[in-house]
């Protein structure tokens, strides 16, 4: 019932939904000045170290997608979400006050004319803004406490660094954005399962990792423009046995040791990803992407689950 309402609030055009072609869709926006959508994102982390859990956080916000200018060849979009400054760095009630300010972050970027992710376009806005927050946040933190001050200033200092590049501000901030716009720009054939190769970021240092990666469609409502997308994702092999050498090699261990850590290594990457879309006018119902990480290298055990979740609001 809530795609149909949906649909009809947008005002499908009958012709787009009377396909010739029932094998193929195409994933292309369709959007127009003013637009506006509410998402709930909820991420996901836990971790284990052995057998132990050591770490397992939720945190929740609501972002809203507006699409502020279109041209002919892109559009201009604007993202915004309410940062959880208190649960993030543990700050007091009453010193909330005081970071008021830095409630909402504004993301500005650009897409195709497709859909496609572009660049954001206020990166040194919102690096600035995220640096001062920075500051603030240590000045707020360690107003009575000058080593708890040091402390918190050396430990602000790599996500600074971070803030102070379009890439690394893109690199954080693209999470979810990634993923609402991976199937933009393509026409896809339902029929078959596409296989292709993708790269992971090394976690470990050095190049990225080759992944090989599947996509395939488990339903498709041409009456609603409505499909539902999966990828499944697990790191390439005879890459990962590269990255292994790698690190074994900075290791300096004995030939015959490093054959031996080789046979017994664990890493491993695998991604189940869920894209729920009304691929008119292209807009997501939900996604679910969820990566799983497992590493055994030299005795050190551990496992990683990150989730996200973005869901679209109804308005009721």
């Amino acid at each position: 019932m809530k795609k149909i309402l949906v649909i009809t609030l947008l005002l499908v055009p009958l012709l787009f939904q009377a396909q010739e072609d029932s094998t193929k869709i195409s994933f292309v926006s369709y959007w127009s000045i003013g637009d506006s959508y509410d998402f709930k994102i909820t991420k996901s982390e836990e971790r284990w170290k052995g057998d132990k859990e050591i770490k397992n956080e939720v945190n929740e916000y609501v972002a809203n997608f507006e699409v502020i200018d279109s041209t002919a060849t892109s559009y201009t979009i604007k993202w915004t979400y309410e940062t959880d400054l208190q649960s993030s760095y543990d700050i007091p009630d009453n010193l909330m006050d005081r970071l008021s300010k830095y409630k909402l972050t504004e993301i500005r970027y650009k897409t195709t004319e497709l859909g496609e992710f572009i660049e954001i376009i206020n990166w040194k806005e919102v690096g600035k803004i995220m640096n001062e927050m920075m500051d603030d946040i240590v000045d707020v933190l360690g107003e009575n406490d000058k080593e708890m001050k040091k402390i918190l200033a050396r430990s602000m200092k790599t996500f600074k660094k971070i803030f102070s590049s379009k890439e690394g501000i893109e690199q954080l901030v693209l999470d979810e954005l990634q993923y609402f716009h991976f199937p933009f720009g393509r026409e896809y054939d339902i029929t078959e399962p596409i296989l292709y190769e993708d790269e992971l970021p090394n976690m470990l240092g050095g190049a990225p990792i080759k992944a090989n990666a599947k996509l395939y469609f488990e339903n498709v409502d041409f009456e609603d423009s409505f499909c539902v997308m999966k990828q499944e994702l697990k790191l390439d092999p005879v890459d990962t046995k590269r990255v292994l050498e790698e690190v074994f090699k900075e290791m300096n261990l004995p030939e015959k040791d490093l054959e031996k850590a080789m046979e017994n290594a664990i890493f491993d990457i695998s991604n189940q990803n869920v894209f729920e879309y009304y691929y008119y006018p292209g807009v997501p119902h939900k996604i679910e992407v969820e990566r799983k990480t497992v590493i055994d290298i030299d005795e050190e055990k551990g496992k990683r689950i990150d989730r996200t979740l973005i869901e679209l609001i109804y308005q009721e």
